[in-house]
């Protein structure tokens, strides 16, 4: 999750160091020169492969013990990523070698050391992309897109294995959904480059561009088949088997206006009150819609709300209290443990709260995760409302930038978040209290079992007859 909050003031780290590789180096490997120290030769000494009737490869001098072997295992680890460095620029085939693309290469790499997915370089452009995104306003498609790990896909996906972009899903009337992108949608290459390990920013700044301008996009997608024997694929879930459907696409860009609430009347005067992310404008449009919701539809007051967060990646974490202190009076709506153990509260803001009095009921999929897991545990911790739905994806990491000198920044995970009951819900998620499973009419239109079930909950507390919504044609 990104802490907006903490960007301005978090220390520039000294990893931009790292980006000036000859100068910061050669200055260290100076002075340790002068104090008895290791300095690198100008040129590392190379030893000649030979293939091996196998396929494999061999030292030439195998086996040689007139050439003994010289290691120094306690050299300083910079000093073996200088090494690397330099027997690169002296031995690799092309001999016009990028520093920037080594030194960011080498930054990727050692935060992927660390194990932990969340925490990611941002190239300048990326982190350009990265603030326009949170403005709710940017030159895009119009979808939102997460990382599929160890992806292992149809013949077209390959190297098997590796981290892919796919779709969570594309903006209602959005040039992605009018190409015909679909939720789940794996995106395999985009203007011929594969997305094989690239990151979201990476994938955002890729599709990003002059508006009115194109973007190819190709696509798999998993369809299901009744006839087994067509499949060559089965679900993750293995609820279905399916075959793989190869796409490419043309998606002009146009002007994403993010509008994150939404808010529609369903049959018995219950308010459908949808939360697509948390970005700058989301407690502003969430203030207005209960106010909406406060004043009721057509003369009459609202009997309920279904707030639903299906799909929601989350987003800033000021933002999930502000909302969260929509609902709740006051306490807690998530705590955070910090690196050295302590924990901090991130409480209610009393000027916030709605007291509408009307039944909650809180809807999640398998896609809902960070600031929105954060906001579902405060409403189901403190019984403010119900949770319906699938258990949510299991975010629970707090990121703060630290912005770079070079213009980048560095999204890092400082905390892990805890509910109110103090429940960490990493890898796990959010149980829901009323678990009902996703129809294709709720990937459709919303308005499938899971909307259905959870207009029952609101009549079944208001004690009111059932109704029903209608569905999709």
């Amino acid at each position: 999750m990104k802490n907006a909050s903490s960007t301005a003031t978090t220390a520039v780290m000294g990893l931009a160091v790292i980006a000036a590789f000859s100068a910061g180096y050669r200055a260290n490997a100076w002075r340790e020169a002068r104090s008895g120290g290791w300095l690198p030769p100008a040129a590392s000494p190379t030893v000649p492969l030979i293939r091996t009737a196998d396929g494999q490869f061999a030292k030439g001098n195998l086996g040689d013990p007139s050439r003994a072997r010289v290691a120094k295992p306690d050299l300083k680890p910079y000093e073996t990523l200088y090494e690397v460095r330099q027997a690169i620029k002296d031995n690799f085939v092309k001999t016009k070698v990028d520093d920037t693309q080594l030194t960011y290469g080498a930054v990727r790499g050692m935060l992927k050391a660390l194990g932990d997915r969340f925490t990611r370089f941002l190239t300048p452009e990326e982190y350009d992309d990265f603030n326009e995104r949170n403005s709710a306003e940017f030159t895009g498609i119009g979808a939102r897109i997460d990382i599929k790990d160890d992806y292992k896909g149809g013949s077209q996906s390959k190297p098997f294995g590796s981290s892919r972009p796919y779709i969570v899903e594309p903006i209602e009337g959005s040039p992605a959904a009018q190409a015909g992108l679909k939720k789940d949608d794996v995106l395999l290459a985009i203007n011929g480059k594969s997305t094989a390990d690239m990151s979201d920013e990476a994938t955002v700044a890729a599709i990003r561009g002059v508006r009115g301008t194109t973007v190819n996009v190709k696509v798999e997608r998993l369809i299901a088949v009744k006839d087994k024997a067509l499949a060559d694929n089965t679900r993750r879930d293995g609820s279905a088997d399916g075959t793989f459907q190869v796409l490419d696409l043309v998606i002009k860009r146009d002007i994403i206006e993010m509008h994150p609430v939404k808010l529609e009347w369903l049959p018995g005067d219950i308010a459908w009150l949808r939360l697509d992310e948390f970005n700058k404008k989301t407690d502003t449009e969430m203030g207005q819609a209960l106010r909406d919701i406060e004043k009721g539809h057509d003369g009459k007051a609202a009997t309920g709300i279904l707030f639903d967060m299906r799909s929601n990646p989350g987003g800033l974490l000021d933002a999930a209290v502000d909302v969260g202190s929509r609902f709740i009076s006051s306490g807690p709506i998530v705590f955070t443990r910090e690196r050295d153990g302590s924990e901090r509260a991130l409480t209610a803001e009393k000027n916030r709260f709605m007291n509408l009095k009307i039944p909650v009921v809180v809807m999640i999929n398998r896609y809902s995760a960070s600031a929105a897991e954060i906001v579902t545990g405060a409403i189901k911790d403190t019984r403010t409302g119900t949770v319906l739905g699938e258990t949510s994806f299991g975010k629970a990491s707090v990121q703060n930038l630290v912005e770079l000198k070079n213009g980048g920044a560095l999204v890092i995970t400082t905390a892990k978040y805890l509910t109110p009951s103090k429940t960490d819900i990493s890898e796990k998620g959010i149980s829901p209290d009323v678990a009902v499973k996703a129809s294709d009419e709720d990937d459709k239109s919303g308005k499938g079992a899971q909307l259905q079930k959870a207009v029952a909950v609101i009549n079944e507390k208001i004690g009111k007859a059932p109704t029903t919504v209608a569905q999709t044609n």
